[in-house]
């Protein structure tokens, strides 16, 4: 029944019918979204969220250090996370640093902030970090990166611990920002503060929470030294894509010897979040930011070093761009997809000195066949899957992007070895590779990079299997051309959705009991593939005239395996 049902559909082609935790983070992206303001020239009226009793106020004129004196009292306009809208905080500078300034909120004195407190920030900021004793935050970071901007010409650094009013988040908080709005002058429009009129503080501000965040802790200064490179690479490239920003600020944490294990742990879990594209919205971005900083802290281990992060953070090319240009200039000539593909395989085997890295597959298989499973990259994502006692497997890929899709196996042997295979892809984007019989387990790593403009939010569907190819059996059919005799057709249907696979076809001659070739093997092509999954593939060949069609016989072979064979003519 099964073949005459194949025949009828074979019948039917020929004719063209069928070919048709509680975590920290950064507030600075929140602000960023877009980097332009505009002076604002209207009424402060309306639906202004500046208080009225605020309006007459500007951001003070400080005069040049050391004339400010520990009592001075400021007020300051910061941002409502919950609103985005500003309120003023009344604040006193508790601490005078060589290189800082330390405004604590008014509320928050001598109750989550002390003098103590006050003491410890400035001794981080300006005299020692945990990779340096004889360096503080400003230094470690200025001496690579070069000199923050100074709008307020102080030559300091504003601290300002404060309680910042955040969004309700169980697990999530914003622990410190830098705002670019206080980097221009007077009332402002900025698209972060929904177009309402804001007013710039006029200065070089860190703004640092005092709760949730203990800011007695060494992860306040780690705070610190991630929201102080932001204002580093503001004055580099106020345009910089968040993930770049982002990434150089985390590395900045790590040169000063802070600890990213919250961030690495949280892409240890999630290891399939996409580079380049940063949630606008207060999702799960902990796995974000372990990506950026990962992929930092690759190029610095793998390519150059701090030589190599200086060009990066100094480059006013912004995203992909940007980061290609730096390393050009470095003479590094592997593109940013190239990097990427081995960053991902490094991941997995945790190929770092600094950081130890044990990634979670996304799914793990253990028996098999697999069948035909869907996945789904967005740009520059990797997706891991595992699979066990993996000996002899055959794993097949196919994706539906023509140039940028990536696929590679690790393989891990029996013997200790561990090897990495990649998947070549056919001109339909489709691949296959089996695995040594040694293999107790492999990772198949899928991924996508295309670094074509408007790729930013590019996402592809993938498919991949795994079968030990011996239960695969077809059903196939020949039938000579209707219209031209000597053209014939094999039509064959495996017992299961190919995905990587591709059947390949043989013509031999009897000749006197004596085999002859006839046509090297050849590829198959796909041509059908119905409602219930079913798969069809064709073979078209022309039969020279002289020899005939009972003395031919076809052999369907896949992976190297006869699993079909039959003569032209029963």
């Amino acid at each position: 029944m099964k073949n005459m049902r194949l025949l009828f559909v074979a019948i039917l082609m020929l004719f063209g019918v069928l070919y048709g935790s509680l975590a920290h983070l950064c507030g600075t992206p929140q602000l960023s979204f877009t980097r332009d303001v505009i002076p604002y020239t209207g009424p402060v009226t309306g639906r202004n969220p500046i208080p009225q009793s605020d309006i007459a106020m500007t951001a003070p004129e400080l005069p040049a250090a050391p004339a400010l004196l520990v009592g001075t009292e400021r007020t300051f306009f910061a941002p409502d996370f919950r609103s985005m809208q500003q309120y003023a905080v009344s604040a006193v500078l508790r601490g005078v640093g060589s290189f800082c300034y330390v405004f604590v909120e008014d509320s928050e004195w001598n109750t989550r902030v002390t003098a103590a407190t006050v003491q410890a920030v400035i001794r981080a900021f300006d005299a020692a970090v945990p990779s340096d004793p004889q360096r503080g935050i400003y230094l470690t970071l200025t001496k690579h990166f070069g000199i923050p901007p100074d709008i307020d010409g102080n030559g300091r650094i504003i601290l300002l611990l404060l309680n910042i009013r955040d969004k309700d988040h169980a697990s999530q908080f914003t622990a410190g920002f830098f705002n670019p709005a206080d980097q221009n002058r007077g009332v402002l429009r900025h698209p972060g503060f929904r177009g309402f009129p804001i007013r710039s503080n006029e200065a070089e501000i860190l703004y640092i929470d005092t709760h949730p965040l203990n800011p007695n802790s060494e992860t306040a200064h780690n705070v610190i030294a991630h929201e102080f490179q932001h204002i580093i690479n503001w004055k580099h490239d106020p345009k910089e894509a968040t993930w770049v920003d982002e990434g150089c600020a985390e590395y900045a944490s790590f040169l000063c010897g802070y600890s990213l294990q919250e961030h690495v742990n949280a892409f240890e879990k999630n290891p399939s979040v996409s580079l380049t594209i940063w949630p606008e919205t207060r999702g799960d971005l902990l796995p974000h930011y372990g990506a950026a900083f990962l992929w930092m802290l690759y190029l610095h281990e793998q390519h150059g070093g701090i030589e190599t992060m200086i060009k990066i953070v100094q480059n006013r090319g912004t995203s992909l761009t940007g980061m290609t240009d730096a390393l050009a200039s470095r003479g590094i000539r592997q593109t940013v997809s190239d990097l990427f593909i081995s960053w991902k395989l490094a991941n997995y085997l945790s190929d770092y000195r600094a950081v130890s890295l044990s990634l979670s597959p996304r799914r793990w298989y253990r028996s098999y066949p697999s069948g035909a499973q869907d996945g789904e990259l967005q740009n520059f994502s990797a997706d891991y899957i595992g699979f066990e006692d993996a000996g002899g497997l055959t794993l097949g890929f196919s994706s539906g992007s023509v140039s940028s899709s990536d696929a590679h196996v690790i393989e891990f042997h029996t013997t200790g070895a561990v090897q990495v295979q990649k998947i070549e892809l056919s001109t339909n984007n489709t691949g296959s590779v089996v695995l040594p019989t040694t293999v107790t387990e492999a990772i198949l790593v899928a991924s996508l990079q295309s670094e074509s403009f408007g790729a930013d939010t590019q996402s592809e569907r993938y498919q991949y299997s795994a079968t030990r190819g011996a239960h695969i059996t077809f059903v196939a059919a020949v039938l000579p051309n209707p219209v031209h005799p000597r053209y014939w057709d094999i039509i064959a249907e495996p017992s299961e959705p190919l995905v990587g696979l591709t059947p390949m076809v043989a013509l031999v001659v009897l000749n006197g009991g004596a085999e002859q070739l006839y046509k090297e093997e050849q590829a198959m092509y796909q041509v059908a593939q119905d409602s219930q999954d079913s798969q069809l593939y064709r073979f078209s060949f022309l039969l020279k005239p002289g020899i005939e069609p009972e003395s031919v016989v076809y052999q369907i072979s896949l992976d190297s395996r006869l699993v079909d064979t039959g003569t032209l003519i029963e």
